[in-house]
């Protein structure tokens, strides 16, 4: 594996796991409203705030190493 092909590889693996956090924030923000306690609903906005916050930098991470 040469250094062109290493670089694409990390970049599709850093797309994958953003598209991953993007899915769990999605299917949290669906579960969100349905939730019994209070509680568990902070807990699942704090969680779909972090998974957004986690899938842009991956995405970020992504574009910094194809830049380079």
């Amino acid at each position: 594996m040469d250094h062109h092909e290493a670089v694409r590889k990390f970049e599709h693996l850093m797309l994958k796991e953003a598209d991953h956090a993007r899915e769990v924030a999605t299917e949290l923000e669906a579960l969100a409203p349905i939730l019994t306690t209070e509680n568990s609903r902070q807990l699942a906005q704090l969680q779909i705030k972090a998974s957004h916050k986690q899938s842009k930098e991956f995405r970020e991470l992504s574009e910094r190493v194809r830049e380079k």
